[in-house]
C-alpha cells in the first residue's frame, strides 16, 4: 500500500559484487562528521565525499533471475522498488535487456538505469528491443558517484510523483465510477417514475375518454326517445327554439310538421302494445329515411311526431310531407305485414313561419291545428295552414285557413 513517505528503495543488478559496494557507498553513506571526512580525504588522497543526502535502501542481486524474485517479493509485500540499476552483461544468466523486460512484466512502474560501457550495446539496439520508454536511462561505466546519486534521487522522485498521480487517478476513477453508478441509479429511478407517469397519463386519458363516452351516452339517453331513438320532446323543442330565433333574425323560412299515426288506439287494442311499439318504430324509421340532412324529427308524445324543416318554404314543405305520407303508407305497412295484417297510415299537418307565428310553440300549435284538420278530413292526408289572403301581412289577417294538400283520389292508393 502506498504511503505519503517517499520511496527510497533501490535495486542493484550486477554480477560484480564490487559494484554492489560502490552503489551502497554512494546511496547509503556512513554518517561521519564533515571535518573527519575532509581530513581523511586530505590524508589518504580519497576523493571528496558526496554531499549529504537522505540515504536509500539498497538491495543487490548478481543475476536477473535473483532480481526478478526480489521484485516479485517486494510487490507482494507492497514495498516496491523505485529504481533499478541493471548491468548489461551478467553471464551466465540473462543479459540486462532480458532482465529489464522480465522486471517490467512484474512491475511496470519500476524506473530503470542501464549500467553499461559505451561500446557494450548501441542505443538503437536497446530501443529496438525494449522500445522508446521514459522509464529508462543509461549510466555509462565507469560512472561518477554524483551522477549515480542524481539519477537515483531524480528517478525515485519521479516514481513518487508517478505513483501519486496514478493513485489520484484511481481515486478520481473511483469517484467517477461511484458518481456514474449514482447517476445510472437515479436515471433508472427517473425512467421507472417516468414510465409510471406515462402509464398514469395513459390511464387518465383512457378514463377521460370513457367519461366523455359515458357523458355522451348519458346526453344521448337524456335527449333521445328510448323506443325510437329519435329526439325526445324536450331535446327537439330546444333545437326548434334555436332554429326559430335564427330564422326570424336572418329572415329565412322555417316549417313545422306534426305527424300522427292513424287509428293507433285500435292497433294497441287489437294487436297489443308490443305490436304498437313495432308500429311506432316502423313509422319513425320511414320518417327518418325520408328526411334531408338538415331536417329533424322528434317524438312529441305517444304516436305523435314533430318535424322541423329549416330553410324550406311552405310549398316545399307540403311536397315533402306528401312524399313522407305515401312512403310511410307503403313501407311501414309492408314491414308490419310480415308479422300482422296491419296497415299503417299517417296524417300530417304543416305550418310555416310565414303564417305569422310569434313563438316556437305558436308555430307548433299551428301545425297541430292543421293535423287536427287532417284527422277531421278523413285521415291519411296532408293539411297545411296558410294565410287567408295571399300577399297580406299575416299579422294583419284575422284568421288563417287550412288547405288540403293530398288529392282525395289518392286516399286509397297505398302501395
Amino acid at each position: 500500500m502506498l504511503t505519503n513517505a517517499p520511496n527510497r528503495r533501490i535495486l542493484v543488478v550486477d554480477d560484480n559484487v564490487s559494484i554492489h559496494h560502490d552503489f551502497q557507498k554512494i546511496l547509503q553513506p556512513d554518517r561521519e562528521p564533515d571535518a573527519l571526512a575532509q581530513a581523511r580525504s586530505a590524508l589518504f588522497g580519497e576523493p571528496s565525499p558526496l554531499p549529504p543526502h537522505e540515504p536509500f535502501i539498497v538491495d543487490c542481486a548478481d543475476q536477473g533471475a535473483t532480481a526478478l524474485a526480489l521484485v516479485e517479493t517486494a510487490g507482494k509485500e507492497e514495498r516496491p522498488y523505485a529504481v533499478a540499476f541493471v548491468d548489461m552483461r551478467m553471464p551466465p544468466g540473462w543479459d540486462g535487456l532480458e532482465t529489464i523486460e522480465r522486471l517490467w512484466q512484474v512491475d511496470d512502474r519500476l524506473q530503470v538505469v542501464i549500467c553499461s560501457a559505451y561500446a557494450d550495446q548501441p542505443w538503437d539496439e536497446i530501443r529496438n528491443r525494449i522500445g522508446q520508454d521514459d522509464k529508462l536511462l543509461i549510466l555509462q561505466k565507469p560512472f561518477n558517484g554524483i551522477e549515480a546519486l542524481q539519477m537515483a534521487t531524480t528517478l525515485s522522485r519521479k516514481w513518487d510523483l508517478t505513483s501519486k498521480a496514478a493513485e489520484r487517478l484511481d481515486e478520481l476513477n473511483h469517484l467517477i465510477n461511484a458518481r456514474t453508478a449514482e447517476l445510472q441509479h437515479a436515471n433508472q429511478q427517473l425512467t421507472e417514475i417516468n414510465g409510471a407517469l406515462m402509464r398514469t397519463v395513459v390511464n387518465l386519458e383512457a378514463a377521460q375518454t370513457e367519461v366523455l363516452r359515458q357523458n355522451g351516452e348519458l346526453e344521448r339517453l337524456a335527449s333521445r326517445d328510448p323506443l325510437t331513438g329519435c329526439l325526445n320532446r324536450r331535446a327537439f323543442y330546444a333545437l326548434f327554439e334555436k332554429a326559430f330565433v335564427e330564422s326570424r333574425e336572418q329572415g329565412r323560412d322555417l316549417c313545422c310538421l306534426m305527424v300522427d299515426i292513424d287509428e293507433f288506439k285500435g292497433v294497441n287494442d287489437q294487436f297489443g302494445h308490443a305490436v304498437g311499439d313495432q308500429a311506432i318504430q316502423a313509422v319513425v324509421s320511414c320518417l327518418s329515411a325520408g328526411l334531408r340532412l338538415t331536417d329533424t324529427v322528434g317524438r312529441y308524445g305517444g304516436e305523435e311526431f314533430c318535424l322541423m324543416f329549416p330553410h324550406t318554404t311552405l310549398a316545399e314543405a307540403t311536397e315533402l310531407a306528401e312524399r313522407l305520407r305515401m312512403y310511410v303508407g307503403r313501407e311501414a305497412s309492408n314491414r308490419m305485414r310480415i308479422s300482422t295484417r296491419l296497415t299503417l297510415t299517417v296524417s300530417i299537418g304543416v305550418s310555416a313561419l310565414t303564417c305569422g307565428a310569434r313563438t316556437p310553440l305558436e308555430l307548433i300549435d299551428q301545425a297541430d291545428k292543421a293535423l287536427y284538420a287532417a284527422k277531421e278530413g278523413g285521415r291519411n292526408c296532408v293539411m297545411a295552414l296558410d294565410v287567408l289572403v295571399p300577399g297580406m301581412n299575416p299579422s294583419a289577417q284575422l284568421e288563417l285557413q287550412v288547405r288540403r294538400i293530398t288529392p282525395r283520389s289518392r286516399l286509397s292508393t297505398i302501395r
